[in-house]
């Protein structure tokens, strides 16, 4: 059992009717044995898309993973020991942990019984957790759509109408969403309703967000909409000092539900104005991790996402990472790229369209 575990660094509106998105079920709580795993289970309707169960809250001290998923059929689908087997990914996550059904065309959603064998990693055991799924039933189209809630943390002094009755006058945030539209159409998907909301909270505190704990409650402030919200904040500092331009509650967000530390994704728009592609750029990526996309290849080659159809970039010079030069042609074009460069990284695969088109907040055009 692979017990090495570190944690990845890396959002529900109108359906037609015959799709229903994101219907969301409490699961009640479930307690670990003296060795910190327990056995949940989650049953998928007929007729589902995709399934996602989450555990949590267990704070930002612990970490948690799965030790194994099993499908229907009691085969197992994930299993820790070979993380970058297979079709699914889990990540090691802090405070709640989702597993979403599919991240892959190799592993399909289907109707039944699911078990997560999930580790918690705490001194204090037995303990327990609450754990919830949404579930996405109907059909999935070749065109689909992704609402967008954009909430904004105290950042009208970087732009003139950076707040949402303005927002709609602001020429860098409007470049910024059709870029996000542009980089979003290789994926089969458009951007659909965009809302705006003036953050309601403290300002002070999170309009530069410091840590994976305020990080993570500011997130639990997002709606439960059929929509990705993407919170808008000046800076984001995760304890090192350094700035960074953008963090998903993904891989996977937890989908069509509030009120978690993975309910969305925070975007740091300090240089919207000079630099609206890089922005877009931004949203781009890191939603797609929200919406179940990984890295094709990790930087630090710790691992690679679950599809077939993108590039496994290799350590050509041997020194332990990976860089968008050395990955030229194999990996660093596609926007999920790690550190994905504005007019390098500008298309998506034809698998990673086929994730996002059967995400629970994801519905036909």
């Amino acid at each position: 059992m692979n017990r090495a575990l570190l944690p990845m660094l890396i959002a529900l509106g109108g359906c037609p009717e015959n799709e229903v998105a994101g219907t969301f079920t409490d699961l009640g709580s479930f307690t670990t044995d003296a060795d910190g795993v327990a056995v949940v289970t989650w049953e998928a309707p007929e007729g589902v898309v995709s399934t996602e169960v989450f555990c949590g809250p267990y704070g930002y001290d612990t970490l948690a993973t799965a030790d194994d998923v099993k499908d229907v059929d009691g085969n197992v689908v994930y299993d820790d020991e070979a993380p970058s087997d297979g079709g699914l990914r889990v990540g090691v996550m802090d405070d709640m942990l989702p597993v979403l059904i599919p991240v892959s065309p190799s592993l399909e959603a289907a109707a039944g019984v699911w078990t997560l064998d999930m580790f918690v990693d705490t001194s204090d055991l037995p303990t327990t957790v609450s754990c919830g799924m949404v579930n996405r039933t109907g059909e999935v189209s070749a065109k689909n759509k992704v609402d967008v809630r954009i909430v904004f943390v105290g950042v009208d002094g970087i732009s003139e109408a950076l707040n949402a009755t303005s927002a709609e006058a602001d020429e860098s945030l409007q470049a910024a969403l059709a870029g996000l539209g542009d980089l979003w159409s290789s994926l089969g998907v458009s951007v659909g309703t965009v809302s705006y909301a003036d953050f309601d909270g403290d300002v002070d505190t999170y309009s530069s967000v410091s840590g994976y704990e305020e990080f993570g409650n500011l997130l639990r402030t997002a709606e439960d909409d059929a929509e990705i919200t993407f919170f808008l904040v000046s800076d984001i500092d995760l304890g090192d000092g350094a700035s960074i331009l953008g963090l998903s509650g993904g891989p996977p967000g937890i989908a069509g539900h509030g009120g978690t530390s993975k309910s969305g994704v925070v975007i740091n728009v300090a240089n919207i104005v000079d630099s609206p592609d890089q922005v877009s750029l931004i949203m781009a990526h890191e939603g797609g991790h929200f919406l179940g996309l990984y890295h094709p290849t990790e930087k630090d080659l710790s691992g690679v996402d679950p599809l077939e159809d993108t590039p496994v970039c290799e350590d050509a010079d041997a020194d332990g990472a990976l860089t968008s030069d050395e990955c030229a042609g194999n990996g660093s074009e596609n926007v999920m790229w790690p550190t994905a460069q504005v007019g390098t990284a500008t298309s998506f695969s034809d698998d990673q369209g086929w994730v996002v088109a059967r995400n629970p907040i994801a519905s036909p055009e």
